[in-house]
């Protein structure tokens, strides 16, 4: 494919040959190795060392491309939002479609550097704090700090959630700037209480492993107040006729948490007053 440069081809099965290297002994499943110190020669079956299991080995399927992979979710997840009244786009099944890469806008790669800057530079205060990195974060930091377009397969799914965890960071942080950082007048972790609560905003939250919509609101003492429903839950839409009309009052059990250094409320087992 004319995406892939320095002679490496990708098959529709998504192995990867280089065509710079030319076996001819691997067609006969043993490479003969002359001993360069008693002239005798060394056979090794091709099939036996392929097929052993070495722990101490891993193997690793790479990708080269033209395109910076994070461009190309950044396209997808345009692509994603515009509805085709008309069915003429062409459909886009993965993030390595021949058709994305054409559809890639230089906003697309402007967008795509400052997620890049957004979350070096949150790695980097987590660093500075000591905070020890999981491995996705680990995942995202040698991600971040490539240029996209050599990478291993393993970082597909996290490059095609990015932008959509790039959105959702970006609306959290606005949101939190204005309210208090710690949580005010809460007597203990888990309190059972009502609340006036009222309506700020809502935020989605789309994993693999999880599909929720969080509603947040503010209290009374201007602590932060989060509400979690599962996105198909078929009362949402009247949930949200609801709390936009005013003010609600919400019995349940208030936790409080904490993100990137915000305190916040969590209700759950909650009910309507």
């Amino acid at each position: 494919m004319s995406n892939y440069t320095n002679n490496w081809q990708i098959g529709a099965s998504g192995a990867i040959a280089g065509s710079a290297m030319n076996l001819q002994a691997a067609s006969q499943n043993t490479i003969s190795i002359g001993s360069l110190t008693s002239g005798t020669g060394i056979d090794f079956d091709w099939n036996h060392l392929s097929s052993g299991i070495n722990i101490n080995v891993k193997k690793y399927e790479v990708y080269e491309t033209s395109q910076d992979l994070l461009a190309l979710s950044v396209c997808w997840s345009r692509y994603r939002k515009v509805k085709d009244e008309h069915n003429i786009r062409p459909v886009i099944t993965r993030l390595l479609d021949s058709d994305l890469f054409r559809l890639v806008s230089e906003d697309d790669i402007t967008q795509a550097n400052a997620i890049r800057d957004y979350y070096s530079k949150k790695i980097m205060v987590w660093k500075l704090k000591n905070i020890k990195l999981t491995q996705f974060r680990e995942d995202l930091n040698t991600f971040v700090h490539s240029d996209g377009k050599t990478f291993k397969e393993n970082m597909m799914p996290l490059a095609y959630r990015l932008p959509e965890f790039y959105e959702y960071d970006i609306e959290f942080e606005k949101m939190s700037f204005e309210y208090n950082k710690e949580v005010k007048l809460q007597e203990s972790p888990h309190v059972t209480e009502k609340k006036y609560l009222t309506f700020i905003k809502s935020l989605s939250v789309n994993t693999k492993r999880l599909k929720k919509t969080e509603y947040w609101f503010s209290d009374t003492h201007n602590n932060l107040v989060q509400m979690n429903i599962e996105t198909y839950n078929p009362l949402n839409t009247l949930l949200e006729k609801v709390i936009k009309s005013g003010s609600i009052e919400l019995a349940g059990r208030y936790g409080t948490r904490k993100r990137d250094g915000n305190e916040f409320l969590r209700v759950e087992k909650y009910k309507f007053v």
